[in-house]
């Protein structure tokens, strides 16, 4: 797949209007491709992505890009159109955290989406290089991310792929949120296809049921608890399809004990619950949690809980014959 969408990229000197394409920044995802690129008229670097989803297109030549098929036109022009939105949206903010878009045009059959450009890495990376971090590490990253989060969460928007590799650390260490997940989640939505639109590990149960419209802060606060959750134990966390019937993930106050605050750990754990209902509903809830300089609240309260109930056997079938069939 990703000998696939380098064929696919730009080839360098590539022109799109003023920007010239240097070349493909990190590792291509399976709905677009991320460029490194110059303004020429303003003598600066940006970031680029095209929306180039390699499951149904292909670039022909050396710009167009093209369906495979007619049977996934439909498809393809409702994850553009989402990617449009997208793009629309975020250009509207002007957080700190928050990468931001500066301008969107169609051309080649598909949409382009113009961002800012910093040398840094991302999380993914540097957890690569620190395996783990200090708590004060964590919070530099976690706090800063929670401000951009609120921001668009009241605005009505989610991210709904935030993982490592969607963290991107500039040199100074602050940290930008990237590459939200609307077309991905778009096109999952159109072909039904659960293995689109999920990180294993960063996911949270209701992202398995693309037709489920209980999504929304809580759903962000589960991946961005995950993400916590491998910063400290050097492992992501099991898939929440895995957690149902009998949970396999030690919980975050039992293996981080000792090295960090009771405190950040229980946020950790509330935000890792499966049911939607037993996290927190906003960033400002979870936060005061995280935050608390008092260790004194049970453990209980915040513990793993059994999701496994009568009431949702059906679904939980569902959830797992639809993994099975788009696997």
């Amino acid at each position: 797949m990703e000998e696939q969408q380098h064929r696919n990229a730009l080839p360098q000197g590539f022109k799109l209007f003023e920007y010239e394409i240097h070349s493909v920044l990190g590792k291509p995802g399976g709905f677009g491709i991320t460029y490194l690129a110059t303004d020429t008229h303003l003598r600066q670097s940006v970031a680029i992505k095209e929306y180039l989803p390699s499951d149904f297109a292909i670039r022909e030549g050396r710009s167009t890009v093209y369906v495979k098929s007619s049977s996934y036109d439909e498809s393809f022009q409702w994850g553009l159109k989402c990617f449009i939105e997208e793009a629309q949206v975020l250009a509207k903010f002007n957080h700190h955290n928050i990468v931001r878009v500066s301008r969107f045009f169609e051309l080649n059959g598909t949409a382009y989406m113009v961002m800012e450009y910093q040398k840094g890495q991302s999380l993914t990376e540097f957890l690569k290089q620190k395996r783990v971090l200090t708590e004060e590490e964590l919070k530099s990253v976690v706090i800063p991310l929670l401000e951009g989060l609120e921001e668009i969460h009241q605005a009505g928007v989610l991210h709904r792929d935030i993982k490592p590799n969607n963290i991107y650390l500039r040199d100074d260490n602050t940290p930008v949120l990237l590459d939200f997940g609307s077309a991905r989640f778009a096109i999952g939505q159109k072909t039904r296809s659960v293995t689109s639109i999920v990180t294993p590990g960063y996911a949270p149960l209701e992202q398995y049921d693309n037709e489920i419209k209980d999504q929304g802060p809580w759903t962000d606060i589960y991946a961005l608890g995950a993400v916590m959750y491998n910063a400290i134990t050097g492992e992501s966390p099991p898939a929440a399809t895995r957690r149902v019937m009998k949970d396999p993930m030690m919980p975050a106050v039992k293996i981080g004990a000792g090295r960090y605050s009771r405190s950040l750990l229980l946020a950790i754990d509330w935000a890792l619950q499966l049911s939607e209902e037993d996290r927190p509903q906003t960033v400002d809830q979870w936060r005061e949690k995280m935050l608390a300089t008092s260790d004194n609240v049970p453990e209980e309260k915040f513990a793993p809980k059994q999701y496994w109930t009568s009431v949702n056997i059906v679904g939980i079938g569902i959830i797992i014959l639809l993994c099975t069939i788009t696997s």
